[in-house]
């Protein structure tokens, strides 16, 4: 155990509760170095995974005990499985998750949320067709409450408990003068706040500020860097970084470097830690091949983009159903507020660059179009009912029938305005690229970043949706839509 190890498991003024969830994280953590496993990360979420089923487990069979309620072995098992994927979804088991922020514990109750209504039609519909007696719905109902209570205590306790561990293993940078600056600035922007040891690729580069005034210094050169990759790094570095052009870089130190990721812990290049740490793809990065590299989960004829379309068609038809009376409120609401239609129509860019016509309601004043292609906060275009519609996303329903049409997927990238494509293809690298897939009505760029009211803005959505195209996956889809539920219930739209 090192120093640092040492003194989080006998810290004084700690919990014994606090020293005791500490010491099982770390002894498994080294008993995991000692078979040479390269990441701890699995430990963490195998720790939640275990906490959450005794956790449900036990408020289920304990208001089962106080209500004397029926139940049998599907009753329990069927429901944790069910919201565990949910509470999956939004990151629940992902150790880089901030499990202490207000975002992560709404998406995490309206995971639970999912879970429950998903788990009642797999028990009460399902598992009981037949004749089948299932347990009660009251028994059910509260254990879901107090579960969802639980899990969310559990994670802000641990995120907490460990912080000052994660805070001491630090990321090992090994960057050179342009990609070294660049990473930085991202890292600032990010909101990331782990310490960082910046190797230099060059010795000229020793003591200089990786990007400029108030930003950390080169503290080591890459030549003195195999001692300290030699001696267990695992203990004092969460991952390895190169942010450096391949030709900088010496050819035994890339040796080493492969050796410490297949054996210790993670070695990332830019690229994939864009990927793994923020769930974007850089655009500065990419070359005009990226489509065609390895690791992209969606491919011409994918079972899930045949099952995604099929899904897409369900699902417009059910939610243009459901919402029919809502609609027709949203409609009388707009032609009785101000002139003009109650349907907006405008040419958008779709999948592989086809032009298509897009429907929305109208939210703003007619001709707002013809003032600036961006909508500003508070902006005066948008109509009283335009801002209710926006902020609660109903201005988006016409867009199933376009969904039905198959110009628009129900999750992709944002369907952009033809004259912001033109603006964007010219400005932009890879601007294109977003147009491999449909465009949906929510999106993994919708979702993770705020409306966008600049070219820079465009760059870092743009990031977003090709991260959604390189991991183009069920899963994914689904996390979306538990998002999209936190957006909506929250009034994030504008």
């Amino acid at each position: 155990m090192t120093k640092v190890e040492k003194d989080m498991f006998e810290g004084r003024g700690d919990s014994t509760f606090k020293r005791l969830v500490t010491g099982l994280y770390l002894a498994a953590s080294q008993s995991c170095e000692e078979r040479r496993v390269p990441a701890r990360s699995w430990l963490y979420s195998a720790m939640l995974l275990a906490l959450d089923s005794a956790g449900w487990t036990a408020i289920y069979l304990g208001f089962s005990g106080v209500f004397g309620n029926y139940y049998g072995s599907i009753d329990v098992i069927l429901p944790l499985l069910l919201v565990a994927l949910s509470i999956g979804l939004v990151g629940g088991y992902n150790p880089r998750s901030q499990m202490a922020s207000l975002n992560y514990a709404t998406e995490h109750l309206i995971a639970c949320t999912f879970g429950l209504f998903a788990a009642a039609i797999a028990v009460y519909v399902v598992a009981t067709f037949g004749g089948g007696i299932a347990s009660s719905r009251g028994v059910f109902l509260l254990t879901f409450f107090g579960f969802a209570i639980f899990s969310l205590y559990q994670r802000r306790y641990f995120w907490f408990t460990l912080s000052d561990f994660r805070q001491k293993r630090s990321l090992l940078v090994i960057g050179d003068a342009r990609l070294g600056a660049n990473f930085y600035s991202a890292y600032a922007a990010s909101g990331q706040d782990q310490k960082l040891h910046l190797v230099a690729t060059n010795e000229h580069l020793l003591g200089t500020a990786v990007a400029g005034q108030g930003s950390p210094i080169f503290e080591t050169h890459m030549d003195d860097l195999a001692a300290q990759l030699e001696d267990h790094p695992e203990n004092t570095y969460e991952a390895i970084l190169v942010a450096a052009e391949e030709s900088e870089l010496d050819q035994k130190l890339l040796s080493m470097l492969a050796k410490v990721h297949f054996r210790d812990l993670p070695v990332y290049s830019l690229t994939s830690f864009y990927e793994a740490y923020w769930e974007k793809m850089p655009v500065h990065l990419l070359n005009a091949t990226w489509p065609l590299q390895e690791g992209f989960h969606l491919v011409k004829h994918s079972a899930f983009s045949s099952l995604k379309r099929l899904l897409d068609i369900g699902i417009a038809l059910a939610v243009l159903i459901l919402t029919a009376p809502l609609m027709l409120a949203a409609a009388l609401a707009v032609k009785m507020s101000s002139r003009g239609p109650v349907i907006f129509a405008q040419t958008r860019v779709g999948q592989h660059g086809e032009p298509f016509m897009l429907y929305k309601f109208r939210t703003m004043v007619v001709g707002s179009e013809t003032k600036g292609i961006y909508t500003e906060q508070n902006d005066p275009r948008v109509t009283r009912v335009g801002q209710w519609l926006r902020k609660s996303r109903l201005d988006e329903l016409p867009q199933l029938l376009n969904v039905l049409r198959g110009d628009m997927s129900m999750i992709g990238p944002r369907a952009e305005w033809i004259k912001c494509v033109e603006r964007y293809e010219t400005t932009i690298p890879h601007y294109h690229f977003r147009h491999l897939v449909r465009p949906g009505i929510t999106g993994w760029a919708q979702v993770n970043y705020p409306y966008g009211a600049s070219d820079a803005d465009a760059v870092e959505k743009l990031m977003y949706d090709l991260y959604y195209i390189r991991n183009f996956s069920l899963n994914l889809d689904a996390s979306v839509i538990l998002k999209t539920l936190h957006v909506i219930l929250f009034g994030k739209g504008r």
